[in-house]
């Protein structure tokens, strides 16, 4: 893996562009980390090892493919407990069976009175 700078990028685009293409090639910007992906397509989602662990922490018979709901793919929306436990809210929020609480009920229920 190649490590460079901001810098570095600015001076020398095409060539970690080329360079990614057969390297990975990461950014450092700050604090933070950029990796330049090489793809065929834009709509490509690109997960890392820690959201797999949690996809598998998630029962078998409960899994959902999160990108089908959410675009983002947040490992909330793999839990189908979840998004039928969502859908179920907006349900009843449409047939009038939820009711948004007054500021003062919401200071009221949080104990901030």
């Amino acid at each position: 893996m190649r490590l460079i700078t901001t810098r570095d990028i600015a001076r020398q685009t095409k060539t970690y562009f080329e360079l990614a293409e057969v390297e990975r090639v990461a950014v450092k910007r700050g604090n933070k980390f950029i990796n330049l992906v090489v793809t065929d397509s834009p709509d490509v989602k690109f997960i890392h090892s820690e959201w797999i662990k949690d996809f598998m922490a998630i029962p078998a018979e409960y899994r959902c493919n999160p990108f089908d709901v959410s675009p983002s793919g947040d490992i909330f929306f793999a839990d189908t407990r979840n998004v039928k436990h969502l859908n179920n809210v907006i349900e009843q929020k449409k047939n009038g069976h939820r009711k948004r609480l007054s500021k003062s009920s919401q200071r009221e229920f949080l104990g901030l009175d």
